[in-house]
Parts: C-alpha cells; structure tokens; sequence
C-alpha cells in the first residue's frame, strides 16, 4: 500500500446527489473587506456585481469608473478535514507505510516472516522423527527445544507488534472515517468592468468569472476492513503459535521422562505443520475476499492492497459577458433607480473521479473529458432608492440569474480501477439569487447592511448559505479607506466570518486588498482579495 494511496483517500470525494446553486459571493475587494455587502453601497464599476440599479445612486459629479483587474479566493474547510489530513500525513501514514517497507529489516511484515520461518523450522525438525528418537534423547530434546525457543521467541515480537499495530490501525482508520463524508470547498473569481454612472442613464460593460468547486472525502468499507484486519490476522496467528509453542514444551517434558507415544508425536508433528500454515480468516476488500495471512505469511494482497475508496471532485465555471443598463424613474413622487444586466454566459462542468491508489497525474486533458460546456443568455434585474432627510440612505433589491436552468455532468471514468467503470454525474442546477440591502452614505463613512432572501443551495456537499452581513468603510480625504465586516450564514451555525481591508485611491487610481477569516477558526474559511481601478 503506497503513501500515495493513502494520501489520496483523505482528500477523497464520493457521493453525488443534486447539485444546486453557488452562494451569492462577488469577490471584490471592497465587498469582501465590507462583509461581502454591496446590494445598496456598491460603486459605479461594482455595481453590475451586486445591483446594477446603483449605477443611478452614484453622485452627480462622478464620472467613468474602470475596474481591471480584480482577483478573489475563498476555501472552506467546514470540518477541518485539513487538520485531520496534516496529522495523518506526519505521524500516522508514514508509521502505517513503515510496517510493510520492504527496505526495512525490522517491522511488522518481517515479523511475521520470522514467525513463519520459526515455526516451519520446528516442523521441519519433527517431521519424520519416532517416538524413539525423542524419548531419553538429550541431543534430540536439545535440538528440539532451540527451535522451540526460536518460536517463542519470533512469538514475542510478533506479539509485541500486534498491539502497535492495533493502536495504529484504529487510529488511522478512525481518522479517516472522521473525514469521510467532509467537505473542501472553494470559490476562485475574477472580473474586469467599465462604468458610466448617471441619474438618466447609466451603463456599465463588465465581464467576470467565477468557479466553484466542492469535494468530499469517502473511506470505503472494504478499505476499512483492510486496515483493520492486520492486527486480527496477527493476533490468531500468534494464538495458533503460543498454543503449540506451550503444547510443545509438555510433550518436551514428557520426552525426558521417555513418556511420548507415536499419537502425541504425530499430533504435535501435524500441529506445527497447521501453524506454519496458517491462513487468516477472509475479509472482504477491495481485492475482493482475501486473507491478510496466507501460509504463514503476509499475502501479496496485504503487502500491497488495492484500494477502493475514490476522490470525486464536482465543480463549475460560470463566466459572465454583461452589459448593465439603469435609469432613475419618479413613482409617486419618488425617484427609484432600476437596472437591468442582460448577459451571455458560459457554464462548464467538471465531475472528476479516481480511485484511491491510482498513481497516476492529473494533466489537462484529464480535466476536459471531464468537463461538459454551455452557453445560455441570463439576466439580473435591481432597484434602489434614497430616502432619509438628507438623501444618504439607500435601500436596495436584486434578483440575479432570473432564468433557471440545469446542467448535466459527464459520467465520470473511474481512474485507477481495475476495470474500466463510469461513474455517473450529479446535475447542477444556477438557480436565482435574491438579495436585499440597505446602507449609510456619509461623506466620511458607508455602513452596510445586506440580507440573502433566499437559502442557497450548495454547490455540491458543503453546507446552503442564506448570509446576513454588515460592513462598514471610513474614507479619509477620498484617499485611504479603511474597511471591516462581518457575515454569518443563517443556514448553519459557526459559520461566521470577520473582514477587514482598505483602499489606496490617489487622483483616481484605486487599490484595494481585503481578507476574510472564520473568527473561531481561520482553518473553517477563509479568503482573500486584491483589486486596482481608475475612479474620475
């Protein structure tokens, strides 16, 4: 069994229900630095992200926006399935991997060898002798009790092994159960846009990108039946062993004495054969029903298992060609900005599988048989409005990716399984996305606050989202920013996330860092951003 496999196990993912949505996350940096809020206090080249009416609610005096290049990423780890796997990978796989090393003179794979050679050698002193040539035969019961000695002692330190490797193989096997079945998820985006606000029209071109990714791991049955039958074979080998190493010594003992008859002799005789030979009971494994002891010795299934628990990977690329179109219009004596983004986008899905041992590379082309592309027209439609005595609330409401649609993944072929074998796909489905908003635009500060109307469904095995976020920026001379905020996910609980981040925006140009780290364990989220645009 290589390190490799076992490696592969513990970032492994199976299982493939329906597939849903992606959570509502730009991955600006202001958004980001501002606990992804945005719906009522995005700017002018941001708003095709989260609002397009906000195109309207810039100030008279704002000009074009460009926005190039923006970068974000973002990885949950919802159960700390990394901790577990950097644990394994420096204490327990290594030890697991030493016991079968064949380089190595001294371990458990060389014990039971020992074993297997003691115990034939005292068959094979037996065999063919008569009760006469052991009765009142010293040199004879001296040979016979070297060898006995010789088993004895080859029995102790296969004893001594069999509760490491009990302890080990627990351990390790306990480990990767409580991984399996955990989410590793992450979220990668990038956009560019274009702006030109304005109260009676407003336009804004932006192109963005974004992919979602979601695996879990599987620690399959067969495997865990594995691991854990080594100490269970060892043990009733060492059980066989102890039994004719103490039935020995009284038939030794009844030698001396010249009381061994020609039944207690071939009983004896057959029994050291029958240890020799021992073979463990079968276990069913990936290998199929195999047993791990095999005349004696570690069978070549044990020594090198195939393995069947698989790493499933499901992902999807969104990319987003949009043009944003807003107006402000007067209803009932109230201005009210409403925007529209019509966009092409293109959907690629990714469904990716392997089996555990397969040591074989992940290159490009592997990726695009696993990958399936469509393209299909969406749009995002928003509104927003000022209010409060001095016009500096904005309250606004978005619904993004209005049209529906699912989309298939390809069977994926199992890598590394010994037949070919396909594994079918989940669906994914981009469903809409609604989300309110409202903020505070002071001269000096912008506080936010943005709430996820619906639950969003994962995107595979993560958990939903429905967020509920706050931020707040302090702007000094409409030179440096200074931002932080705070989101949870009403749909689970620690799911929290704190942000921080801040500006650099001299004569126009803006540069713009944010991170966002789960407050109790950074390991459970966390992410980062980077952004540069021209303001005039």
């Amino acid at each position: 069994m290589t390190k490799r496999s076992l490696l592969a196990v513990t970032i492994a993912t199976l299982g493939a229900a329906s597939v849903q949505a992606t959570p509502f996350l730009p991955m600006d940096a202001r958004g980001l630095a501002m606990g992804n809020t945005g719906v009522a206090s995005a700017q002018r080249a941001h708003a095709p992200s989260y609002n397009p009416s906000l195109l309207s609610q810039a100030e008279h005096d704002d000009d074009f926006a460009i926005l190039i290049p923006q970068f974000g990423i973002s990885v949950a780890d919802e159960a700390e399935m990394y901790d577990t796997f950097v644990d394994m990978n420096d204490d327990l796989i290594p030890e697991f991997e030493a016991l079968f090393d064949n380089a190595e003179s001294d371990n458990f794979d060389k014990h039971i060898e020992a074993l297997d050679q003691a115990s034939q050698a005292l068959y094979d002193a037996l065999n063919g002798l008569s009760a006469t040539d052991v009765n009142n035969v010293d040199a004879t019961i001296a040979n016979l009790r070297a060898k006995n000695a010789d088993l004895q002692t080859a029995l102790t330190t296969v004893t001594a092994d069999i509760n490491d490797v009990d302890n080990l193989t627990d351990q390790l096997t306990s480990d990767l159960n409580s991984v399996s079945g955990n989410p590793l998820s992450g979220r990668l985006g990038a956009s560019a846009a274009i702006a030109f606000p304005g109260k009676r029209f407003a336009a804004a071109i932006s192109l963005s990108g974004n992919v979602t990714f979601s695996g879990r791991a599987y620690f399959s049955p067969e495997d865990n039946n594995l691991i854990n039958g080594y100490a269970d074979a060892a043990n009733g080998y060492a059980s066989d062993a102890q039994t004719l190493t103490t039935d020995f010594d009284t038939l030794l003992d009844g030698a001396e004495n010249g009381d061994v008859t020609e039944a207690q002799l071939t009983a004896i005789t057959d029994q050291a054969q029958s240890t020799s030979n021992y073979t463990s009971d079968t276990i069913t494994t990936a290998s199929g029903d195999i047993s791990i002891i095999e005349d004696g010795q570690l069978s070549s299934e044990a020594e090198d298992a195939d393995l069947n628990s698989r790493l499933e990977l499901v992902g999807v690329a969104v990319s987003d060609l949009g043009v944003s179109f807003s107006r402000e219009f007067s209803f009932w004596e109230k201005k009210i900005a409403i925007g529209i983004t019509p966009k092409l986008q293109r959907v690629i899905t990714l469904h990716y599988v392997t089996e555990a041992d397969y040591d074989g590379d992940i290159d490009e082309q592997d990726l695009e048989d696993s990958s399936e592309t469509f393209n299909q027209f969406n749009v995002d439609l928003g509104a927003s409005f000022r209010f409060g005595s001095t016009n500096k609330w904005v309250f606004g409401l978005v619904g993004k990716n209005l049209i529906s649609k699912t989309y298939e993944t390809k069977p994926a072929e199992v890598r590394g399984a010994v037949v070919t074998t396909y594994q079918d796909g989940p669906e994914i489905s981009l469903k809409p996305q609604y989300r309110a908003g409202l903020a505070f635009n002071g001269d000096w500060t912008t506080v936010a606050i943005d709430v996820d109307l619906t639950e969003n469904d994962p995107i595979a095995w993560e958990n939903p989202t429905q967020y509920a976020a706050i931020g707040a920026e302090f702007d000094v001379f409409d030179t440096l920013q200074l931002r932080a905020g705070y989101r949870t996910n009403l749909s689970v609980s620690d799911a929290e996330v704190a942000s921080i981040g801040f500006g650099f925006s001299p004569f126009g140009l803006h540069i713009d860092i944010a991170a966002m780290a789960n407050p109790n364990d950074v390991e459970k989220e966390a992410g980062v951003a980077l952004e540069t645009g021209f303001y005039f």
